[in-house]
C-alpha cells in the first residue's frame, strides 16, 4: 500500500512539473494546489490550478479530488486576497478578452470587465465563484463520465462547470499579479496569460 501510494504522489509531480520546482516546504498536504513564495519576487502565489486529473483508484475517487482541490484552490486566493490589504478598487485584468461558453457566465465575466473592485472585494468574488465550481462538480458525480471523471455527460451543466473553472482560474491570477505588485511597488501592463 505505501508503494502506491508513493507511485501515485510521483505521477502527480511528473504530469505537474511546476508542482515539483515550487514546493512548498510543507510536506503533509494531499491536494496539488498549495501556496509559495515566488522566487523572483518572494510575493506570495497561489499554484496554477492542476490540468490532469488528480490520482485515484476510481472516476469518483478521483472526482472527489478533483473537487477538493477546488475549494483549496479558491480558499488559498480568498485568504491571499485578504491578505493584500488594497483598498483602491482596481480593473480586473485576466478577465479582459476572457470568453467562456455558458452565457450566464459569459454575462458575469461582461460585467467584471468594466468592475473595478478592492484586493478583498476581489478575495469574496473568487471565493464566490469558486465554490459556485465546486458545488456544480460535486452536484453531478451521478453524470461522470468513467473513462473521463471530470466531464459529465450533461453538455449544458458541463459548459457552466467550464466557464466556472475559467473564471476562477482568471480571478486566482488577477490575485497573483496584485500579490506581486504590492511586493515590488511595481504595476505589471497587462496579465491575462
Amino acid at each position: 500500500m505505501a508503494s502506491n501510494v508513493k507511485n501515485r504522489e510521483e505521477t502527480w509531480i511528473e504530469d505537474e512539473p511546476s508542482a515539483k520546482r515550487l514546493a512548498t516546504s510543507n510536506r503533509l498536504k494531499l491536494s496539488r494546489v498549495f501556496r509559495f513564495n515566488d522566487p523572483q519576487t518572494g510575493a506570495p502565489q497561489i499554484s496554477d490550478f492542476p490540468d490532469s486529473n488528480p490520482s485515484g483508484d476510481t472516476p469518483l475517487e478521483i472526482r472527489m479530488k478533483h473537487f477538493t482541490e477546488i475549494e483549496n484552490f479558491t480558499f488559498l486566493a480568498h485568504v491571499l486576497g485578504h491578505e493584500l490589504g488594497g483598498t483602491t478598487p482596481r480593473p480586473i485584468r485576466t478577465v479582459t478578452d476572457l470568453q467562456v461558453p455558458d452565457e450566464e457566465f459569459q454575462n458575469f465575466v461582461n460585467q467584471a470587465r468594466t468592475a473595478s473592485v478592492t484586493d478583498e472585494e476581489l478575495a469574496d468574488a473568487t471565493l464566490d465563484v469558486g465554490i459556485n465550481w465546486e458545488h456544480f462538480v460535486a452536484s453531478n458525480d451521478n453524470e461522470l463520465i468513467p473513462d473521463h471523471p471530470l466531464k459529465i455527460t450533461d453538455v449544458l451543466m458541463q459548459e457552466k462547470i467550464d466557464s466556472l473553472d475559467v473564471i476562477t482560474e482568471a480571478f486566482v491570477r488577477e490575485i497573483n499579479v496584485r500579490s506581486i505588485e504590492k511586493q515590488t511597488g511595481t504595476k505589471t501592463r497587462k496579465s491575462h496569460e
